[in-house]
């Protein structure tokens, strides 16, 4: 009589204990305790849950004292099944995917940092040769730039939200490659979606970007480089919407800027690559005060008397009349012609927020790219490396780290796109994993009633049918003359 209610008590009457994890199958439940557990992820217990793996490749199954539910059983059980598909002789089944979702908050970005730990873990204890000499060349391992990928991205891409105090703003899937031996051989990312709504205002209670707040954490010389010296986060329109300027969870910015600089030369980033990195948050938060004046309803142009339009200019390597002729006039092709059109003030603040947002999420995009850079596997000719893995003896294992289900009082199409997702993930759930846990059931021959589970269908189709979905309504307008939010609406 297992239903709903009882589920929900059995997850409770375990949350008061402490153990924030349940598992059902291959579905691994975790609650967010909200405070530290750091007793729960302990080099003790990461050698637990490695030992029991050993012993059950080696073919002995202890059902009498089994292991509690934990990150680590579920990254393991991912780890053994690769390696054991090696070992088999059909190898259409080697790779292995561990999707980590849930509502905002919920702890899917630490989550997904837990089973990094864990798959590095068993990489050095598969390859301790390799590791220990890279470490006395004074080289980074391949398992410390893999999960020195992290503090990059965090800065660049978590924020604190209403509910998280590191909430990942973007979707990000890991894809982390390992050789026949079990040896971590490299890692790429694809991330997707970031949400560039929050460069330009933010909740009450919330907080823009880390690196925002984590530059102010630079020695004064250092700072002085961006034009920062005299200002704080208080003084920028980019920082000082929510009122809003610390964390609840007692981590410290200059903690995680040390954190990022030490990431940055683990991935092998020159003082001067680090520099121009460091030069896309600082203009964008010069860029984020500028001011203009209206010289009529239709017709504006940049205040040359703003302190902060000299340093953005510096920065971002143009000059003023070129940043006036971008923002306050628009090009109109007419036939062969082009014509000059003036911009209100209002289209003008409104291109220098589309400026801050494009040049941001191209920075984001190259130190992906950059990451990347360091730690795929590259793909070297047999007159490389002599030691050189074939394509054949390669596995994968892919952690999807997704976004989390929001609702707010004002949601932007960023967030449309967002629970869009969430919403053909949660589909492609309830058709393989609950189906086929129902076929298992008929297979072992166990007595069980029907589980009927609630069919989104009618949700994605009401955004992306052909035809008459949002998206499809969405695109024609963007081709149409004259379109407006009004004919969208009607539409």
């Amino acid at each position: 009589h297992l239903h709903e209610a009882e589920v929900v008590h059995c997850l409770r009457k375990r949350y008061s204990y402490d153990k924030i994890y349940t598992a059902t199958g291959p579905i691994l439940l975790a609650l967010n305790p909200f405070k530290n557990c750091k007793q729960l992820y302990s080099r003790q217990v990461m050698e637990t849950y490695w030992e029991r793996g050993d012993i059950v490749m080696n073919g002995v199954i202890d059902d009498d004292n089994p292991l509690p539910p934990h990150v680590y059983s579920i990254a393991d059980h991912s780890f053994r099944q690769m390696m054991l598909s090696f070992e088999e002789a059909d190898k259409k089944n080697t790779n292995q995917s561990i999707l980590v979702s849930g509502e905002s908050g919920a702890g899917k970005t630490v989550t997904t940092k837990f089973i990094m730990q864990y798959l590095a873990a068993l990489s050095q204890r598969s390859t301790s040769g390799s590791t220990e000499s890279s470490e006395k060349d004074g080289s980074p391992s391949v398992e410390q730039q893999v999960l020195q990928s992290n503090p990059i991205l965090e800065s660049f891409g978590n924020a604190r939200t209403i509910r998280n105090d590191n909430s990942s703003r973007f979707g990000k899937f890991i894809e982390i490659k390992f050789s026949k031996t079990g040896s971590l051989m490299g890692a790429s990312i694809d991330t997707y979606l970031l949400e560039k709504v929050r460069l330009i205002s933010q909740s009450e209670g919330e907080r823009n970007y880390h690196i925002f707040y984590e530059l102010f954490c630079m020695e004064d010389e250092e700072l002085e480089k961006y034009n920062m010296e005299i200002y704080n986060p208080e003084d920028f329109s980019m920082t000082n919407q929510s009122g809003t300027y610390d964390r609840r969870d007692g981590v410290e910015d200059f903690e995680t800027f040390d954190d990022l600089k030490k990431a940055m030369e683990i991935q092998g980033m020159t003082k001067e690559e680090q520099h121009d990195v460091m030069t896309i948050p600082a203009a964008a938060l010069h860029g984020s005060n500028i001011s203009f004046l209206a010289i009529s309803d239709d017709e504006s142009e940049l205040d040359t008397e703003n302190v902060h339009l000299e340093p953005f200019c510096k920065l971002m390597g143009l000059s003023k009349d070129a940043l006036q002729k971008a923002l306050c006039l628009l090009k109109i092709k007419a036939g062969k012609e082009f014509h000059m059109r003036t911009l209100s003030k209002v289209k003008a603040e409104k291109g220098m927020e589309a400026l801050i947002k494009a040049f941001y999420g191209a920075l984001f995009t190259f130190l992906v790219r950059r990451v990347n850079s360091s730690i795929t596997v590259k793909d070297e000719s047999s007159k490389g490396r002599r030691n050189r893995v074939s394509t054949a003896n390669q596995a994968t294992i892919g952690v999807l780290d997704i976004f989390g289900f929001e609702s707010f009082k004002n949601n932007s199409f960023e967030q449309l796109c967002i629970n869009y997702c969430n919403e053909a993930l949660q589909q492609q759930f309830n058709r393989f994993v609950l189906k086929n846990e129902q076929k298992e059931y008929t297979k072992e021959g166990i007595e069980w009633s029907f589980i009927s589970f609630p069919d989104n269908e009618e949700v994605l189709e009401l955004i992306d049918k052909k035809g008459s979905g949002i998206l499809n309504i969405l695109d024609d307008q963007c081709r149409a003359p004259g379109a407006s939010d009004k004919t969208f609406c009607i539409d």
